[in-house]
């Protein structure tokens, strides 16, 4: 029990000094997040937070709840306020991004994401492709919205919007370097997939070729 306890306090450090790292590099570069801190809490702690978030969220619908034991084979972040956080699993696939409240939040959350070994993420495609994209993350695909697996608690009003896969940058460094507040993909010009494992196939090929190239020396960070 002790060493679990010292392994929870060791990690729980861990993402609050990163957390500090990648605000000092982003305001030292002009990109002001969130003050809230982030630091790393459990799959229940977290389950509840996100629960929560899109309860009071009209887009709720778009955020993608796994359950207690699933987020147990991911690290769980959230902010300091609990309203917003993020999952990583362990082949880098950013999931259950939620921010609420406002407050430049994604800002932090995306770097961080990065940071802690995010390599990629997929989303609806109703704006927040473009979020994602200000801070350098690429759509590599797109497939249709089909209603018989659309979230229980979407409803027609709600629209039906792609589903986007997106590879982030590699380091922060990348980040900085591709951070452009006007950033807009043109899901038109996005290659179309019919079958979203295909898609997401795809997009992990070209995960896996990015980290050779880094691991080849080909990407600095």
């Amino acid at each position: 029990m002790a060493k679990k306890r010292i392994y929870r306090v060791t990690n729980i450090h861990r993402a609050r000094a990163l957390s500090l790292k990648v605000d000092r590099l982003l305001r030292a570069n002009g990109i002001t997040p969130t003050n809230q801190s982030i630091t790393r809490v459990s799959a229940s702690q977290f389950h509840k937070a996100i629960s929560a978030g899109k309860k009071s969220n009209k887009h709720g619908w778009m955020v993608d709840v796994h359950t207690v034991k699933e987020y147990r084979g991911m690290r769980c972040y959230l902010t300091a306020d609990g309203k917003s956080g993020i999952a990583i699993k362990k082949d880098g696939d950013v999931v259950s991004l939620f921010s609420a409240g406002g407050g430049g939040k994604l800002g932090k959350l995306l770097p961080f994401a990065v940071a802690a070994g995010g390599r990629k993420l997929d989303c609806y495609g109703g704006g927040l492709q473009n979020m994602y994209a200000i801070y350098g993350a690429k759509a590599t695909g797109k497939t249709p919205f089909l209603e018989q697996y659309a979230p229980d608690d979407w409803t027609p009003s709600d629209g039906k919007p792609d589903i986007v896969a997106m590879i982030l940058p590699n380091n922060i460094d990348e980040i900085i370097r591709r951070y452009d507040k006007s950033a807009n993909i043109q899901l038109a010009t996005v290659k179309t997939y019919n079958s979203y494992d295909d898609m997401i196939a795809d997009r992990d090929k070209i995960v896996k070729q990015n980290r050779k190239i880094q691991q080849n020396g080909l990407i600095s960070g």
